[in-house]
């Protein structure tokens, strides 16, 4: 196997982990850290593939403005995310009802 291949593969692995991560880690600070971690796997990505301007812009816009911005209005707003769980538990039903009447539709 090649050494590029085996790069690609290594940071493709590391970006749909980081990904995933993003979506299930329940603390919102980790959950930035993850997509900050996805943004630097994704331009390693374009970096191997051979471009240069795309995965630096990717990085200097994205993990340099949009995410400080996450960054600084969750540690601003100070949401308690454990009573807004408690109280949304009641949406589920609905959700799942409007989720499969989509997925029948389509």
């Amino acid at each position: 196997m090649m050494l590029s291949t085996l790069f690609f593969n290594l940071f493709s692995t590391f970006s749909v982990l980081s990904s995933f991560m993003v979506v299930l880690s329940r603390n919102p600070m980790y959950s930035i850290l993850f997509l900050i971690l996805c943004f630097c796997n994704v331009s390693c990505l374009l970096l191997s593939m051979g471009l240069e301007y795309l995965p630096l812009v990717l990085l200097v816009i994205y993990v340099g403005a949009i995410a400080v911005l996450f960054i600084f209005v969750v540690m601003m707003l100070n949401i308690r995310f454990s009573t807004l769980k408690e109280q949304s538990a009641h949406f589920i039903p609905i959700g799942f009802f409007f989720n499969s009447s989509l997925y029948a539709k389509f």
